[in-house]
Formats: C-alpha cells, structure tokens, sequence
C-alpha cells in the first residue's frame, strides 16, 4: 500500500469526518406544522388561564426579573471558575505531565512489551467545523474553543490526531493509552415557557483508533470517560432556570487491544465531545476564555504480538 503524507492524511481524515457527520447527523422532529401545533397549544392555554384570572403580563415581568438575575449569578459563578482554574495548566505543566507518562509507560510492569511514544498530533481539528486556537507541539499540545447553541441536539467535538505507520507485512496487535486534561466551563439555560423548556448540556473524554488510508477509514468505537453536565428545565409554574458546572479533570484512557493491518496507518484520535439537548432552551461550553483550555500531551502504545518483517511498501 502506497504510504501517504502527512498532507494526504490530513485531508483524509477531514474527509471521513464530514462524511461520517452527514451519516450520523442526530434527528428530531422539527416541521412547520408541529411548530403551529405547539403554538396552539400555548395559546389556548394562555387564554385558559387568562379567563382564570391569572395576569399573564405580571408572571411574564417577574420572569424575565428572574432570568436576568440568574443570568448575572452564572455569570460571576464562570468567573469565580476561572480563577479557581490553576494558572500551572501552561505549556510547561502539559509537557512535564506527557513527559512523565511516558516514561511511566516505558517501564515493563505498565506494558508487558516494548512501548512508543506519538507525542505530537499531526492534526488538531473540530467537528463540525469551529473556531479553535490550537498548538500542536511535542508534549505540549493543546486547543481553545468556546461552543454556544439553541439547536434541538447533537454532538460538538475537537480533536487531536496522532498516527502510526504499522512498517510491517503482518498484523500488529497494539494496547493502547492517553491523557487528556480539560479546564472548563458548562452552562445550559432554559427560559420560562407556558409549556415546559429543557436544555442540558454534557462532557465527554473520548480516544478512538481508525486504521487504513483509503477514503472508506472507519472509526473503531470510542473509549470514553464522563466529564461534567449541567441540565436547565423551565416552565410557566418554575419559571426560567439556568444551571452551570465546573470542569477541571484529567481523565486516562486505555484501548487494550487493536489490530492494525499491514501497511495501513493507524490513527488515534482523542477528543472532547460535547452532547447538547435542547428544547426551547441553549447551551454553553466554554474551554477557551482565561485558563479554560483542554490538552493532549501524547499517546502510547505496546505491540501485543511478534508481527514478521517490515513491508517493502513503507520503506
């Protein structure tokens, strides 16, 4: 198999991730006519509750008071986070903690066999597509991003991608490990409503392995850890709400057995995901402004088996 620049798979991975998004785009129903019925349904029980005696005008002003002021203790609580969030999270910190895990996994009682060390992505990269602030450097990767959304669900990612070039004309059985560390800040609000508004917004730590270098790459599935949530949920009885947490975690991540075929490229992706649900409602995640940032030092990995000689493909 023809080996492929670090260019070539750069655009590959772009590739497959856009397609693999087309794929696994979530659903829900959205329709003119829903959204008329649900209209109707507010209405009518607005003017129920009107004939009721119930000044609709007055709840609506105490309300909008109350969003407003929980608005303005979000806010002081985000920035009450930031400066909780250790300042020794820097490029410095990150390269001393990839560093050290890597020589922790050069000792034998961590991986049974020889272990290598991917300590710089050849691709920071977000799905879908958002402004990022990233660098990617030997120890010391990292990326800054700030995501905001009303959209009913889904799915926000950034990611770092390492790979490997299995050199050999057998299988390689590989183990596989990462850290990913991430300071941040989650927020979802859900404004009053006749009906009900929900909103949440959750955190995930995900490490995933692709092999092959054509366009049909496929991901295997993806090991991952529970970072954080925050859930809002409004009515006209509650009112509005909005809820916040703090994320501030290091998290490892293991894959214990993968088989790469020979020639192909192994990739190794490790990402902070961010699932979304709203119903009325909108999130925030913010891992961007001040010392918010999440990190990516390197990836190690074991040979599990004795695969025969290196393939005259690689050189």
């Amino acid at each position: 198999m023809k080996k492929l620049s670090v260019t070539e798979l750069r655009k590959t991975i772009k590739a497959a991730e856009a397609e693999r998004l087309k794929i696994q785009q979530p659903f829900k129903p959205e329709d003119p006519k829903l959204q008329r019925s649900q209209h109707a349904s507010e209405t009518l029980i607005s003017k129920w509750m009107s004939g009721s005696g119930l000044n609709l005008d007055k709840l609506q002003t105490l309300h909008k008071k109350r969003d407003a002021e929980l608005q303005r203790i979000a806010a002081k609580h985000k920035r009450e986070t930031q400066r909780l969030v250790p300042r020794t999270k820097n490029k410095l910190e990150i390269a001393v903690q990839g560093k050290a895990l890597a020589e922790l996994a050069a000792r034998q009682d961590f991986f049974p066999n020889p272990s290598f060390n991917l300590d710089t992505p050849f691709l920071i990269w977000s799905t879908p597509l958002l402004s990022v602030d990233s660098s990617a450097a030997p120890f010391s990767s990292w990326a800054k991003f700030r995501f905001l959304t009303s959209d009913s669900l889904g799915i926000q990612k950034v990611s770092f991608y390492f790979y490997w070039n299995n050199p050999y004309s057998d299988y390689a059985v590989i183990s596989a490990y990462t850290y990913l560390s991430a300071a941040g800040y989650l927020r979802a609000h859900a404004p009053w409503s006749v009906l009900v508004n929900t909103s949440t917004v959750r955190a995930w730590a995900w490490f995933g392995l692709w092999f092959g270098v054509s366009k049909d790459l496929n991901p295997a599935n993806y090991v991952t850890n529970y970072l954080g949530v925050a859930g809002a949920y409004g009515s006209l009885v509650t009112g509005p709400d909005v809820s916040s947490s703090t994320v501030s975690a290091g998290t490892g991540l293991s894959y214990p057995m993968f088989a790469v075929p020979p020639g192909n490229v192994a990739v190794f992706e490790v990402a902070l995901a961010v699932e979304y649900n709203n119903s009325g409602g909108n999130i925030e995640a913010d891992f961007a402004n001040g010392n918010f940032q999440i990190a990516c030092p390197v990836v190690v990995f074991s040979l599990l088996n004795s695969p025969a000689g290196k393939s005259s493909n690689l050189g």
